[in-house]
């Protein structure tokens, strides 16, 4: 279980630190002084279609390249799992290459693409006065919680998208 905490503080601490970096950077300082000017009006805003392309492109895509980037062998480990000492290796113990490191993150990440157009599709959930629940969203909220238990349950503490890709996140005992 202490594994599986210190898993799990390591991805809070990266998603915070990567949509910390995506709000106030691409959002606030970039996005919000020309959104005008890119026709991105609130009627803009109304259409699902629109807002899931915006959060793709503006958040989703953002944070899929940090982890990325920093879980494959370009770098030494999100930040998260450098604080928390953890570090994601293949087979052979070694850091993984940014196509698997690709592949890695789309499998980690998909569930919430799923809520995201779970939620925002056909209709942004908060344009509806009477919100419903929408099952997409259900199911990436399951798929969610399904990928985090599968730690729990396996032996080698992998999670489903790591078993099918031969990857681990393992415990750095010593530094290299």
């Amino acid at each position: 279980m202490k594994y599986f905490l210190k898993r799990t503080l390591a991805y809070y601490i990266d998603c915070f630190i990567a949509f910390a970096a995506i709000m106030l950077v691409v959002q606030w300082a970039i996005l919000s002084n020309i959104r005008g000017a890119l026709g991105l009006t609130d009627a803009w805003f109304r259409n699902g279609f629109n807002v899931e392309l915006y959060v793709l492109t503006t958040i989703s895509l953002p944070v899929w390249m940090y982890f990325i980037y920093f879980d494959s062998n370009k770098s030494k480990g999100t930040f998260g799992k450098r604080w928390m000492k953890l570090v994601v290796v293949d087979q052979q113990q070694q850091k993984i290459g940014l196509s698997k490191s690709f592949l890695r993150t789309f499998m980690k990440l998909a569930p919430w693409e799923i809520i995201h157009i779970g939620l925002m599709l056909p209709t942004p959930i908060h344009y509806q006065k009477e919100p419903e629940i929408r099952l997409v969203t259900i199911l990436g909220i399951v798929l969610f919680v399904g990928l985090a238990v599968s730690i729990l349950l396996n032996a080698h503490k992998q999670s489903l998208y790591d078993r099918i890709l031969g990857t681990q996140v393992i415990e750095i005992t010593h530094s290299k």
